[in-house]
């Protein structure tokens, strides 16, 4: 009776820190979709919407692999790399982001980190739980050992999509609140008369 009561108590435990590991990977894909999604825009007002929601269709239904790499592709650079100038054949705007880094070897430790995190999510999904024996108390411990392990890496994660998320919003705060300054009208109407 008492090795009953143990495997349900350390299976409720296991589930519970399993549940919010996956949550942890969920909320990392989420930030890693929008990131990508308003990477770079290109053209007018109307054809900037039109080109978000065909970003964010695109990358729905991405798998958490393939959203890291174009992550580490387009967002990620070392910071002497020469920018792409874009096509201005036509009228329209052109915004971008992009997180640079002076020392390459510290890029490359990020992005191997992030390709990490993928191969450990996969090892979770498709080994560890897949081989779980459900009635094995040691199983059990074993999982949660892995979880708590797996935790800290996955908030930290977390904290650095949210600091380029909140300072990607912040920015473009800033710009709208100068862009409706008098100031910056001013300067604008006063650069086009001393030309």
């Amino acid at each position: 009776m008492n090795e009953s009561v143990d495997i349900e108590a350390i299976r409720a435990e296991a589930l519970r820190k399993l549940g919010r590991n996956i949550v942890n990977f969920s909320k990392i894909e989420a930030a890693f979709k929008y990131l990508l999604s308003v990477r770079q825009l290109e053209g007018t007002g109307k054809t900037n919407s039109a080109q978000l929601r065909r970003n964010e269709t695109r990358l729905r239904k991405q798998t958490l692999g393939k959203l890291v790499q174009e992550f580490n592709k387009n967002i990620l650079e070392y910071a002497s790399e020469p920018e792409p100038t874009p096509d201005f054949s036509d009228a329209g705007i052109s915004l971008s982001f992009k997180v640079t880094y002076d020392n390459p070897d510290f890029l490359k430790v990020e992005k191997r980190k992030l390709a990490s995190m993928v191969a450990e999510r996969n090892k979770l999904i498709h080994q560890n739980l897949a081989f779980l024996d459900t009635s094995s108390v040691e199983d059990y411990h074993n999982l949660i050992t892995l979880l708590d392990e797996q935790n800290p890496r996955l908030l930290a994660q977390l904290e650095e999509l949210r600091w380029i998320i909140v300072f990607l919003r912040e920015s473009v705060e800033a710009f709208k609140d100068l862009s409706k300054s008098p100031d910056f009208l001013q300067s604008i109407q006063s650069n086009q008369s001393n030309a």
